[in-house]
């Protein structure tokens, strides 16, 4: 029973730099949606078709958190690349409202972070947990 206990906080103890990075990446999606909403709530037309592209936007930027705050543990070796989704998602988030001309804004958004979220998230969810049959 003791050695099923320190295996369980192995376990916790390797699952840690990847709950930060979650917190920290949904917090820059939740905070980036509700600024788009309130833009939006602002506006003439509340509900147009805006607010379906807010909506795949955020569904996008908290896939990646969703992953690591729900499907770890996680190996080391990913676990050391956990913070660069909230960099990423931060420097995307910030170049937007840093540039005045809207393609220099969405093109690396486009390119750049939502692959990165998607490829992120996709490899955090089928190569990085921990095989249960190894334990």
């Amino acid at each position: 029973m003791n050695r099923t206990n320190a295996a369980c906080e192995q376990k916790e103890v390797r699952a840690m730099p990847a709950r930060p990075a979650g917190y920290a990446g949904a917090a820059i999606a939740a905070l980036w949606s509700a600024r788009q909403v309130g833009r939006l709530y602002s506006s003439t037309e509340p509900f147009g078709p805006e607010l379906m592209n807010v909506a795949r936007n955020l569904g996008i930027f908290i896939l990646p958190a969703l992953v690591l705050l729900l499907a770890g543990p996680f190996r080391m070796w990913f676990d050391k690349f956990a913070p660069l989704y909230p960099l990423v998602l931060g420097a995307g988030v910030l170049n937007i409202y840093m540039q005045d001309d809207a393609l220099a804004a969405g093109l690396p958004m486009i390119v750049l972070v939502y692959p990165f979220l998607v490829v992120f998230a996709l490899a955090y969810l089928l190569r990085g947990r921990v095989s249960e049959m190894r334990n």
